[in-house]
């Protein structure tokens, strides 16, 4: 958390004039302040260690290796912090592993200033910032799920099938008239049942196992 109670982002992008931009645009936003970038996987992990941002926005390739294994180390380092992916190309397997890794989001570097910022703040909400297309062309690739879904109990399909909205805790709690803490614990008990990283690669997983039905987030419209 910045100290104006914003959201603190670093962005951790090679291209210097693409992160110099973004980190105007998302300055530009007072809830959001940047607090650093970086051009290769082991900056962005220096630069996360000791700024302990909110939120880092990642390219998926770097110099010295791609965002998947980036968001792993951070996850590893700093689990408060939430990753959002941003890439030109999305290759199945680079993505899968993205979400595997922990990535609490993918986007499209030609989205506009406007999603950029919003979907930062989904994210440090503690939102799952995706598409249906996002998850479509992975779901296949990723593991768990299987039988584990008969041990979701019936609460807990109710949270993941808003998860799969895009909602975040407090929404989640609002619509199910539950507690913050009492959803927290529905949310864990998911991704452990689901063998899941994130509430991204549960959804995906769900996806796959038709357990709930494809459809774009409630809160998708952000430009």
């Amino acid at each position: 958390m910045s100290e104006g109670g914003g959201l603190a982002v670093a962005i951790v992008e090679d291209h210097v004039m693409v992160a110099e931009g973004l980190a105007a645009a998302l300055n530009a936003d007072p809830d959001l302040t940047v607090v650093g970038t970086a051009g290769t996987v082991e900056e962005g992990l220096r630069l996360v260690t000791g700024a302990q941002p909110d939120v880092v926005l990642m390219d998926l390739m770097l110099p010295d290796g791609d965002g998947a294994a980036a968001t792993a180390a951070i996850r590893r380092t700093s689990p408060e912090t939430r990753v959002v992916m941003i890439t030109s190309a999305t290759g199945q397997d680079i993505v899968c592993r993205a979400i595997q890794a922990g990535c609490s989001g993918i986007l499209s570097k030609t989205e506009s200033v406007a999603q950029v910022r919003a979907a930062i703040h989904r994210a440090g909400a503690g939102e799952a910032v995706f598409t249906t297309e996002d998850l479509a062309g992975v779901v296949s690739h990723l593991s768990g799920g299987g039988e584990a879904f008969d041990a979701l109990t019936p609460r807990e399909r109710e949270v993941l099938e808003l998860l799969s909205r895009g909602l975040a805790t407090d929404a989640i709690a609002a619509s199910l008239v539950l507690s913050l803490h009492t959803v927290r614990n529905h949310v864990r008990n998911v991704l452990m049942k689901l063998d899941a990283h994130s509430r991204l690669e549960a959804v995906a997983i769900a996806l796959r196992e038709g357990l709930i039905s494809p459809q774009p987030p409630d809160q998708r419209d952000v430009g």
